[in-house]
Formats: structure tokens, sequence, C-alpha cells
């Protein structure tokens, strides 16, 4: 999952730029509470707590694409207005990094489902392969891991390409040589050999209640001491297991989604 690709020019270039800057800090009291910085719209700020604050009203046509959680429930981001949302990209067939996104996202729900925050905050992790993350997939690989706060997302080829080309993520088909099918490890859930990997950056974001784009961080999940499925373990590549020791490159914490999320909703979010 190494392409980069973003499309919102200055500003995410700006992020990209800032992302490595940032240490992670968590929301611990709320003496750390600072209003998010409201950058001017195309423009980014560095965010304390790593990551860079953006101010993008996200386009009606967007956040009316039709989606689907793993339950087979339709909805629109625009459905979910009135929520702050965590957003993410995986894919449940990836063999590289996403276990360690899901992962993440995990805790995060359970930070936010801790704080008391569920009704007014909620976590996507929204997959960029439509052909294989049908709802029974994607509820399947969620049962790999030992609590449900957060939601996973699919939806239609055409309108999950469109959402992951606004945030600057779009993914490509790369189908794994004969060698490759060989040496992975099979499909966790058929026990076939993965034919295909879908390339896409890694990143993780947050919507406010306007809809509006607030706040962005750029690189590989960095679980830290958290700890995924053993079969998901087991499902990892050679260059998987590396990622989980120790991410190649920018990496991203879940401390940053807390801090972030305390200065832009107000509530306290901590491990």
């Amino acid at each position: 999952m190494r392409k980069f690709t973003l499309n919102l020019g200055a500003v995410l270039l700006l992020s990209l730029a800032l992302t490595s800057c940032g240490s992670a800090k968590v929301a611990e009291t709320d003496s750390h509470m600072h209003p998010a910085v409201a950058p001017k719209t195309g423009t980014g700020e560095a965010a304390p707590g790593g990551g860079t604050y953006l101010n993008e009203p996200i386009p009606a046509d967007v956040l009316k694409l039709a989606l689907v959680d793993q339950y087979g429930k339709s909805f629109t981001l625009a459905s979910l207005k009135g929520k702050t949302l965590v957003i993410t990209n995986f894919l449940t067939s990836c063999q590289e990094i996403c276990p360690m996104t899901s992962a993440n996202m995990r805790d995060v729900g359970d930070a936010i489902s801790k704080a008391k925050a569920s009704e007014k905050i909620k976590v996507l992790e929204i997959t960029v392969d439509a052909n294989r993350d049908v709802p029974s997939r994607l509820l399947a690989y969620q049962n790999l891991f030992a609590t449900k706060n957060w939601t996973l997302v699919g939806g239609s080829e055409a309108n999950l390409a469109k959402l992951w080309d606004y945030f600057g993520a779009p993914a490509t088909m790369e189908e794994f040589s004969k060698s490759d099918r060989e040496s992975n490890p099979p499909d966790w859930q058929t026990g076939k050999s993965v034919s295909y990997d879908m390339m896409h950056a890694d990143l993780v974001l947050i919507v406010d209640e306007n809809s509006t784009w607030r706040w962005l961080d750029l690189g590989a999940p960095n679980v830290g001491s958290s700890k995924i499925p053993e079969k998901l373990k087991s499902y990892l590549s050679a260059d998987g297991l590396k990622n989980l020791e120790k991410p190649e490159g920018s990496s991203w914490k879940v401390e940053a989604i807390y801090s972030a999320l305390t200065d832009i909703t107000g509530i306290n979010i901590a491990k």
C-alpha cells in the first residue's frame, strides 16, 4: 500500500510536509484542550498532537454517495451530519498494513465508547476494494476483533472510487505474480491464494459535525503495544510483519487522533 496520490494540491502537500513534524500527544486532561485551528480553506495548519488541521467543506455529491455498513445497512455521509467522523481506508484482503489500521480503529472506537461519546463521534473504516469487501466479509473480518465499537464500510466500485478520489487516496488494482500468490499466506477467510491487491495511500482523517474536513494524518498505522488478531497476524506477508514491528516511513498513532478529536469536539478522548 505505498502509492501516494493527493488531490487537494497545496493543502495536502502542506499536510504531507507537516505530518512528520508533530509528535503524538494523548489528550489527558481538560487543561490540554484548546480549540482546533480552522485555517483558511485551501491551507493547512500543523496540529499540536500530530497531523494537520484543514478547513475543507465536503461537496454535496461526495456526501450523497451511497455506502453500506457491515450489516448491509445503507447510509451516506450526509446522513451522518451532526456527528464527527473519523475515517480511514483499508481492505480486508491486505497483507501489509490494513490489519494494523483496523487495530488502531478498534482502539479509537473503544476510546470513544469509554468517553461516552459514541452518539457524537463515529469511526468509519471504508474499503477501497468494492468487489471483495461485501457486507458479509466485512462483518466476518470485524468478528476477528474483540470489540465492535467502529463501523466497516463498503459500497459500489464507482461510489468508493469517487469518495477516495476526493479524499486524495485513489486505489488501483495490482495483480500478484504467480510466485507472489504461492509465497503469500492464503486468504484468512477462504483459505485460497490472493490474486490481487489494491494499492492506495494510507491516511486517517476527521470530518466535523458540519461535514467539513478538519484534520488529516498520513502514513502507515503504528499500533505500538496494541494487538491484532492472531488470524490476521498469520495472514501478514513478510513485509506486513515488518510493518507490524516498525512501519516504514511516516506513520500515525491513535494518540494523534485523540488529540485532534478533543480539540475539534471539546470532548476529552484518551486511552
